[in-house]
């Protein structure tokens, strides 16, 4: 007989209530690697044996069902199903629980085969409160990757995998799990404490499991000061059966719980607490194929534009796509809005608490099942053939990693903006093509030029290069564009305006010229800087900028290192100012290093004496449009109205100019009292 890659355990008690659902969603999988399924059923007495005989009798899956045994407790209930599992690997699911995604077995199949030096992989769950509809997430907190490891001490911080029904585990993992573990009342969380002693897990971030929360439930249906209770008794068991790190963990848990500095449920739950109320939704679930594109939507206290930008979403005239909408903890009536759609293609997801914006998308990003991810704000729309237009693109010149639009402005209303409204950069998307190295080049010397919600990428990029960086505000989307063209050609449709761009008023929006947009900006250019010729090839950095170069034949890593912190202080650019403070940066590390030193002393007769010259310096002349900004303040002109007519970039810059008469153990009081002195305030 051969041995199927995994086994489904189907662990239940008492569940003839949920477990059709479960049932349902085990047969739902589409997946190319052969799995069975054993039902360890704990002497049910409410007819869910009965319902999971029938069920093996008439499905076409390979199912055991355990022989009847008196009631055994959920510990060796698991016990005894682990032991019977003939596949490599072991995904579970809880009777009263499902798998919401046709994808979970498959994708935590491919983890663990692509990863051997883990132990297990779990996903995120979505928490459902079955008597109110509300739902939420667990855990919230995710990172900038499609999958992340979690060792043993991060996992007895807090518990990121909420409940065996996230998990699938290497079967020699736990075959060489200590049968004391089993001899104590183990919850998923000691049982994967235990089993990350042979390995790290993985953490993939897609939501592919309904936890469920009903009365009826093992753990659910205990009180707060139950589960404390409870887990202050097993507490001191876990030290003993654990590995030194963890050890080390939970006896810092076990103080902080006597001192009451926290309550360990919190811990053991993780991201799983009661739900506040909420507008009912209907669960994200992930069946059929996957669509062509997936649309990705977060929105923060949107309620005004959200019905416009989804309608123009789903109106699109390219139909086969999927609708990802996040929610960031609106405060507003955004979710009612939404809940108004019924339209199949929709997912909507809820966090409980604010996570940020590029967070928000990433999480959006890592739902996506499609080939194309296309990105839309909450507060813009589409024009009908957006999509076909950009897939037509794709079509004719298969090796883009992205096509991008130009874009058209309006306000509030939607309406194009008045004149007097429109700023000086409205042409900024109307870009023409260029090549990846033309495009690197372009980004140097003039910051970013591409529209975010206009564009239309390849999934696999995401994926392979990473998501958007939640320490960025204003320009996390630049600094993927940057990483975009260092490993593909993109495209843009740049006389076609595609996207309806919302500039607001009141600067609720990133896209808004509000003072502390222009500074933030102004220092992301400087973290974006950081990482800008990372992975970049050196056929590419001499295609991109060897006319600028001292010595474009490099042949070693130090060469390069120095070729490039001459470009950020010598190519005169647009952009100069924020490139320098990198540049300087860099040449004092360049310096502080005895190899790169004698490099930069005999290579290009470049000293400290050098370095001193070039910080004392003014190295940016200033733009025509820095000057027509100062000539509408020197004519009296308000502050909003000079910001409202001035690319952030320029307004950036002469910031900088400004502060640098500062020091930076002075910074931000009294630059913004000079700034504000700039501006007439």
């Amino acid at each position: 007989m051969t041995r199927p890659v995994a086994t489904v355990l189907l662990v239940t008690h008492n569940h003839i209530g949920f477990i059709d659902r479960a049932i349902a969603s085990i047969e739902s999988q589409e997946s190319p690697y052969p799995f069975d399924v054993l039902v360890a059923d704990d002497a049910s007495t409410d007819g869910t044996r009965e319902r999971l005989l029938e069920w093996a009798a008439s499905s076409e899956l390979d199912i055991t069902v355990l022989a009847e045994a008196p009631r055994l407790g959920i510990t060796l209930n698991y016990a005894r199903g682990f032991s019977a599992a003939q596949g490599e690997f072991v995904g579970v699911l809880e009777g009263d629980d499902e798998w919401i995604s046709v994808d979970k077995l498959r994708l935590q199949v491919e983890h663990l085969l692509a990863h051997p030096e883990h132990s297990m992989v779990a996903c995120r769950v979505l928490l459902h409160d079955e008597s109110t509809g509300s739902a939420s997430i667990a855990p919230a907190i995710g990172f900038a990757r499609m999958w992340t490891p979690v060792n043993a001490r991060r996992l007895a911080e807090v518990n990121w995998f909420a409940t065996f029904s996230a998990c699938m585990y290497r079967a020699d993992a736990l075959e060489r799990l200590s049968p004391e573990v089993f001899e104590i009342t183990s919850y998923d969380w000691m049982v994967n404490l235990s089993v990350l002693a042979f390995g790290d897990a993985g953490f993939i971030p897609q939501v592919l499991t309904l936890y469920r929360q009903h009365s009826g439930g093992e753990w659910s249906k205990k009180s707060h000061r139950e589960r404390d209770e409870r887990i202050r008794h097993l507490l001191p068991r876990y030290i003993e059966l654990s590995s030194p790190e963890v050890q080390v963990e939970l006896t810092r848990l076990l103080h902080d719980l006597e001192s009451r500095a926290v309550q360990l449920a919190d811990v053991l739950d993780g991201a799983v607490t009661p739900l506040p109320t909420q507008t009912a939704l209907p669960i994200p679930r992930s069946m059929g194929p996957a669509p062509r594109v997936s649309v990705v939507m977060t929105s923060y206290n949107h309620a005004r534009w959200i019905e416009e930008a989804i309608s123009s979403v789903l109106d699109q005239t390219m139909t086969d796509l999927e609708l990802i909408v996040v929610d960031d903890a609106s405060k507003d009536d955004s979710m009612e809005v939404v809940a108004r759609f019924a339209d199949p293609r929709m997912r909507v997801y809820r966090f409980d608490t604010n996570q940020g914006a590029a967070s928000a998308l990433n999480f959006a990003v890592q739902q996506a099942r499609a080939e194309f991810v296309a990105v839309i704000n909450s507060d813009d729309a589409w024009e009908r053939h957006k999509l076909q237009r950009q897939l037509d693109a794709f079509e004719a010149h298969p090796e883009l990693g992205a096509v991008f639009t130009s874009a058209r402005f309006v306000g509030e209303d939607g309406e194009l903006l008045a004149p007097e409204r429109i700023p000086h950069w409205h042409n900024v998307f109307r870009q023409r093509n260029r090549s990846q190295a033309q495009w690197l080049r372009y980004f140097f010397e003039n910051g970013n030029a591409l529209c975010h919600p206009s564009v239309l990428i390849r999934r696999e990029f995401y994926m392979e290069h990473g998501l958007y960086d939640n320490r960025m505000r204003q320009l996390p989307d630049f600094d993927r564009w940057i990483a975009l063209v260092k490993h593909w050609p993109i495209h843009v449709l740049g006389d076609e305006d595609l996207v309806r761009f919302r500039l607001l008023e009141a600067e609720q929006n990133a896209s808004s010229n509000s003072r502390a947009n222009v500074i933030r900006g102004f220092n992301e250019h400087i973290a974006v800087d950081e990482r800008f010729f990372e992975g970049c090839s050196d056929e590419l950095l001499v295609e991109a900028f060897g006319d600028a170069m001292v010595n474009p034949h490099i042949t070693f890593p130090d060469e390069r290192e120095c070729e490039i912190a001459l470009l950020w202080c010598n190519l005169p650019c647009a952009m100069s100012e924020p490139n320098r403070v990198h540049g300087l940066r860099s040449l004092r590390t360049l310096l502080g290093d005895e190899n790169t030193s004698l490099l930069m002393r005999s290579r290009y007769g470049f000293t400290e004496l050098n370095l001193h010259a070039i910080a004392g310096t003014e190295t940016h002349e200033m733009s025509a449009v820095t000057r027509e900004w100062l000539s509408q303040l020197e004519q009296g002109a308000t502050w909003r109205g000079a910001v409202m007519t001035t690319p952030s970039g320029e307004l950036a810059r002469h910031v900088w100019a400004r502060m640098r008469e500062v020091p930076v153990r002075s910074w931000p009081g009294r630059a913004v009292r000079q700034f504000r002195q700039v501006v007439g305030r």
